[in-house]
Parts: structure tokens; C-alpha cells; sequence
């Protein structure tokens, strides 16, 4: 699908959508409770979708009730969960996690329930992305462990002990197992090889796990100690924070594009321990005017049309804000370098590339290093045909950039938001952007 976006200030208030990383964790969590436990607000992207659609697959969910909500929570819904499982029918079960590599990774070891295989289904690039971590540990335990055409099969049991793994390439395998490892008998202690990146989802997930009666304790800060033989007590409710991740493209958007009246964001936690929350500490870095306000929904973010300049910004702990974030420095006086941001070639697309390539059609200067983009700000930058990549944050950061353009941009792959952010263009017109669907013959 293409999508015209054309020059506006955006400006006004908006409910930001329900924490994508939160949702995954409160479904999963309450799919291994026995008892009901509603999860609000979700927001049914393809990423939770395919969450809820693997509980199911695997047994866990007994029970799963959506409910629309209305009001300031309209576009949302209610989950009504019950988990602790159904009996596994006979055969091999499948798992279709969509692009999700939340998902499949969280799901992975629980797979290891010793009630038969397991094929786990992906599209897209999701087949392609690392998972050596968990292929050592598995094969060290004796699982089956088979590739096939977008899918991986596995069969075994987990079993609990010492492990050692590597923090750097993705802190979704420490999720996966601080998920499975507490239901093991014997007790695990997980040894972090190198530093862990990304941390602040690990934070994120201990403290989801908490809520439902599970612990670990960090030994040191590479060591992590999870008990075997807990058990999942579901809280009765969970209520989803609003997402960081999500939050950085208006709040980028309201200081590059932003009308007088700036944009104003709700449902955040200021003391959230989303990593992206950094958004704001990187913006205000590079000269951005946001400020915390109240409002009759709660606290209210900020952000107004600011003079930026360039700064380097280190992504190793918040990767998924580079696109937004390399929009933001493409409207800044002077040079933004982006470092430790390697892992970004393996997500749904090579967002350094995708980056770089669209900016570039638009007139930006950037130039990508090996881990990284430089980025040569202050040129006033003009509509072209750029494309998403397939990439939902390409999609949504594109899209902010055209904001500010001279002329309009024609967007390929649009309906790539449909994995984090289904309503997207909804929220983008509600701020005053000016976006349509391409009528064919247009």
C-alpha cells in the first residue's frame, strides 16, 4: 500500500497506545496463571496477536475474552485470560508467530514442555534472525532441534541448572528463560558471557514476573539467579502502560514538525522502566523543548518545535529508537552520530540501510558506518517515493520526516504499522498530519 503524506505542523493531544514489550509479557504471564486475570489496554497489533495465537497453540490459554473498550480508551480492548493449560492434543503442534521475535523467542523454551514437538512458523525476515543462543542450550539438553523452510521444530524438555549464554545479541532469550526456568524443578543460575544490551526489557520482564508471584534475584550484575518449582498466581488485573517506543515519533515529531501548540502525549509513566523512556534524556540532549505538564488523564509529555543540534548517540540499549531519532537529527544544525547499533541489520529489515536510503531521497546527508549512521543535519529536506522496507518503525519514521518536507512523499509498504501500531495514520491525523491511501490510478 502507498500512502501520500504531505507537509503539516502536528500539534494537539493523543493517548499513546499500550506498551507493546508490556503486552507481550502480561499475556504470556497470564497464560501460565491458572486463575482469570484481565490484561487492559491492549492494542491488537500483529505482534500481539501473534502472542495470544501461540498460548493458544501451545496449551496454555484455557480461556481468552476480548472485550472493546470505549472512551479514552476507544481502539483498545480488555483481555479476559485464564491460563494453566489444556491437555496437549496428540501430534505436533504449530506455532505461527508472525514477524514477531518477541514472540518466538519468548515461546521458545517454553516449547521444552515434554508434551511433543513443537513447529514454530515465521514470515518474513523472522527465520533469518539469530538463534544460536538458544540452539546451544537446548542441544546441551538433549532437545530436538530442526530447521525447515520458515520454521523450527522442537521437541525435548527444559531442564533447569547452570547456563551460560550471551547478553549481546538479543535480551529476549534471558525473557524466554526467565519465563520457562521458574516452572523447573531444580533451581537455574543464568551467567552472562558478555555485557547485556538492551537490559531495560529484562528489567521490564522481572518486573511483569513479579506481579504474578514469580522471582529472581541478579548475583552480580551478570549473574542471574532464578528458584525452580514456582508458580504463577495471577494478580487478578493488569493494567498495560502507554509505550516509550511508540511515544519517541510524536515526541520527535513535535520538535522537528510541531505546531505552536506542540503535541502532547498521555498514559506514559514517567519512572516506566522501558528503556526508550532514554527518549526524552537523547531530545532534551540535542536542544529539544519537552516538558511534563498535567492534564485531566494524568501526566502529560511535551514536546514543541525546538532548535536541535547534533550530538552522538550511543544506541546499544535503545535500538528500536534510531528511525525516530535519525529523523530528529536530520532536522539538526550540525553532525549526529549513531554508534553501537549493529543489531539494527537484523530486525524486520537492515534499518541502518533503510534509513539511510529513504533520508537520502528526502535530500538528508547520511552515511552509514558499520554500526552506525552520521548524519549531516540542517538541510531542509523534500518529498520523494520512499519505501518502508516491510519495517514498521521505517514506516512510522518516514512518515514524521515528511512532516517537514517540501512537497509531498508517496510511502510504499504503509501497511507495515499493521505489526506495532495498526492505527498509526488515525493518530497521525488526529495531530493534524495530512496522510491519505493512494487511490489506485491516482
Amino acid at each position: 500500500m502507498i500512502r501520500i503524506i504531505r507537509p503539516a505542523a502536528l500539534g494537539g493531544t493523543l493517548r499513546v497506545m499500550p506498551s507493546k514489550s508490556a503486552s507481550h509479557r502480561a499475556v504470556l504471564a497470564a497464560a501460565l496463571a491458572p486463575e482469570p486475570c484481565e490484561v487492559a489496554p491492549l492494542q491488537l497489533s500483529a505482534d500481539v496477536e501473534a502472542t495470544l495465537r501461540c498460548a493458544r497453540a501451545l496449551g496454555l490459554l484455557a480461556d481468552c475474552a476480548l472485550e472493546p473498550l470505549s472512551g479514552a480508551q476507544e481502539g483498545f480492548v480488555r483481555a479476559r485470560l485464564r491460563g494453566g493449560g489444556i491437555p496437549a492434543s496428540p501430534g505436533l503442534r504449530e506455532a505461527d508467530c508472525g514477524e514477531s521475535g518477541s514472540t518466538l523467542r519468548f515461546f521458545m523454551p517454553l516449547a521444552l514442555d515434554g508434551r511433543g514437538p513443537v513447529r514454530f512458523i515465521g514470515h518474513g525476515r523472522l527465520m533469518e534472525r539469530p538463534q544460536d543462543v538458544y540452539r546451544a542450550l537446548f542441544a546441551a539438553m538433549g532437545a530436538r532441534w530442526e530447521d525447515g523452510p520458515g520454521s523450527l521444530t522442537l521437541d525435548g524438555r527444559l531442564q533447569g541448572g547452570r547456563m551460560r549464554l550471551r547478553g549481546d545479541v538479543s535480551s529476549q532469550f534471558v525473557t524466554g528463560l526467565l519465563y520457562a526456568l521458574p516452572l523447573c524443578a531444580q533451581d537455574s543460575t543464568l551467567t552472562l558471557t558478555t555485557p547485556l544490551e538492551s537490559g531495560a526489557y529484562v528489567a521490564l520482564t522481572r518486573e511483569m514476573l513479579a506481579r504474578f508471584g514469580v522471582r529472581s534475584a541478579w548475583r552480580d550484575e551478570r549473574t542471574l539467579f532464578v528458584p525452580g518449582g514456582q508458580r504463577y498466581r495471577s494478580p487478578g488485573r493488569v493494567q498495560v502502560e502507554g509505550d516509550w517506543s511508540h511515544a519517541a515519533f510524536y515526541l520527535v515529531a513535535g520538535a522537528t514538525a510541531g505546531a505552536p501548540q506542540g503535541v502532547r502525549l498521555t498514559g506514559l509513566l514517567p519512572d516506566s522502566t522501558q528503556g526508550d523512556r532514554a527518549v526524552v534524556q537523547v531530545l532534551r540532549a540535542m536542544g529539544a523543548d519537552i516538558r511534563w505538564a498535567d492534564s485531566p488523564d494524568g501526566p502529560a509529555l511535551c514536546a514543541y518545535p525546538s532548535r536541535l543540534t547534533g550530538t552522538t548517540i550511543d544506541a546499544a540499549q535503545i535500538p528500536d529508537l534510531v528511525p525516530a531519532l535519525c529523523v530528529a537529527a536530520c532536522a539538526a544544525q550540525g553532525v549526529t552520530r549513531i554508534v553501537n547499533a549493529g543489531r539494527l541489520r537484523i530486525k524486520e529489515c537492515d534499518r541502518l540501510a533503510a534509513m539511510r536510503e529513504g533520508l537520502c531521497r528526502m535530500g538528508a546527508d547520511v552515511r552509514e558506518t558499520p554500526d552506525g549512521l552520521t548524519v549531516q543535519g540542517g538541510a531542509r529536506l523534500h518529498g520523494a517515493a520512499v519505501d518502508a522496507w516491510n519495517d514498521h518503525r521505517i514506516a512510522m519514521a518516514l512518515c514524521v520526516a515528511a512532516a517537514s518536507c517540501e512537497g509531498g512523499t508517496a510511502l510504499s509498504g504503509a501497511e507495515s504499522v499493521r505489526k506495532s501500531a495498526p492505527a498509526f495514520y488515525r493518530e497521525y491525523a488526529s495531530l493534524g498530519g495530512m496522510t491519505h491511501a493512494l487511490d489506485v490510478g491516482e
